[in-house]
């Protein structure tokens, strides 16, 4: 049986991967922090599975453990409680800032925790296979264009999540030169919710980004604005259920794979920013377009959405042929079409607007300063 110790599991693609394992029958040793009793990871994990539409019952009761850990105390905690049955790790959790002010912590929790988890479980997991390392497919080069499935020697990067990220890699690379652990280092593409249902996290990041600025918008009472990016750019946005296929797919595979690996996990290219505009806007109630800034209210709304702009702005193409053939993936992925698309953005829209949640109230006082700024 595999045993899977999975960090981030409260986050989007942690609380997925969980029970994407659950469902096939390994156990899951999440770490969490925090969360003493448990209740927050084990929600988490619930939630996914109602939005990925898996059955869990019966596996969170008796093949979720959960380790409450402090990360200051990693390597001894983690040690007291027990490795020996871990088969594979998957290390999702991460500092997310886009902040250069944040620089340094970011640095410490996702270069410094990576390591300290790949040589904790050198020392104490004697079991663990393969230590799987999620990235982000946007260490590449910020010029765009065709990008391999390799590290990066060099890379021209605009934030501290995408420095962190590639640090992290050549920082893994090199523990795995020097200590032997195999090392898969998976770089999703842009996360978006299930391609079915709808589901995601609420976490306002990257793609969501968007939507929640156009959600705000609507509630500020504004019925149209103009969006400052490319209209032909076709970002590649992979749904959270492709993305766990393919993590698990990794996993559970026969072939031990390569000792040091790089995949791509992209879901294609299809729908256009001009497109995608549109699809946030009529989601939101708002009559989204192209185009310059030609108000305080676009000015505004440009300003909000700078840090994400380059990447909306941008086409990169990035290769999955070497994770197609680890997994044994026979037919090529196929994109989201703008009707799927349509149906997350309104999922989500939805359950913003419906449901008393933290990120309800950011997006309401964000509405507020909208309306008193404008």
């Amino acid at each position: 049986m595999h045993h899977v110790l999975i960090t981030g599991v409260t986050g989007f693609v942690g609380r997925a991967l969980a029970a994407n394992f659950l469902t096939h029958g390994a156990k899951v040793t999440a770490v969490s922090r925090n969360d003493p009793d448990g209740i927050r990871t084990t929600e988490a994990v619930l939630n996914a599975a109602r939005g990925c539409e898996l059955d869990v019952s019966g596996a969170v009761e008796h093949n979720l453990r959960i380790l409450n850990i402090d990360f200051a105390n990693l390597e001894s905690e983690l040690a007291a409680a027990g490795l020996g049955e871990i088969t594979e790790i998957w290390h999702v959790a991460a500092e997310m800032s886009y902040s250069s002010h944040k620089l340094g912590v970011s640095f410490d929790t996702n270069v410094g925790n990576s390591a300290r988890l790949y040589e904790t479980a050198l020392r104490h997991a004697p079991h663990c296979r393969r230590f799987y390392y999620v990235s982000t497919a946007f260490v590449a080069d910020m010029a765009g264009g065709p990008v391999r499935e390799e590290l990066h020697a060099k890379t021209r990067i605009v934030n501290a999540y995408q420095v962190t990220k590639w640090s992290t890699e050549q920082s893994l690379h090199l523990l795995h030169l020097r200590c032997g652990l195999p090392v898969t280092i998976f770089r999703p593409t842009v996360v978006v919710g299930h391609r079915r249902t709808g589901w995601a996290h609420q976490n306002g990041f990257g793609f969501y980004m968007f939507q929640d600025a156009m959600i705000a918008i609507a509630t500020a009472g504004h019925k149209e604005i103009a969006v400052d990016l490319v209209a032909e750019i076709r970002p590649d946005l992979v749904p959270i259920d492709r993305l766990c296929a393919d993590a698990k797919a990794l996993t559970l595979r026969e072939d031990s794979g390569d000792e040091f690996e790089v995949f791509h996990a992209s879901g294609g290219l299809n729908v256009p920013m001009g497109e995608l505009v549109r699809i946030w806007g009529r989601a939101a109630g708002v009559d989204a377009r192209i185009g310059p800034p030609n108000n305080l209210l676009e000015e505004k709304f440009d300003r909000g959405i700078g840090l994400n702009r380059p990447f909306g702005r941008t086409e990169w193409q990035f290769e999955r042929s070497q994770l197609d053939a680890a997994i044994g993936l026979a037919q090529p992925v196929q994109p989201l079409t703008s009707k799927e698309v349509e149906t997350l953005c309104a999922w989500y829209v939805g359950v913003s607007s419906g449901a008393n949640t933290p990120r309800t109230a950011e997006l309401a006082e964000a509405s507020q300063t909208i309306a008193s700024e404008v």
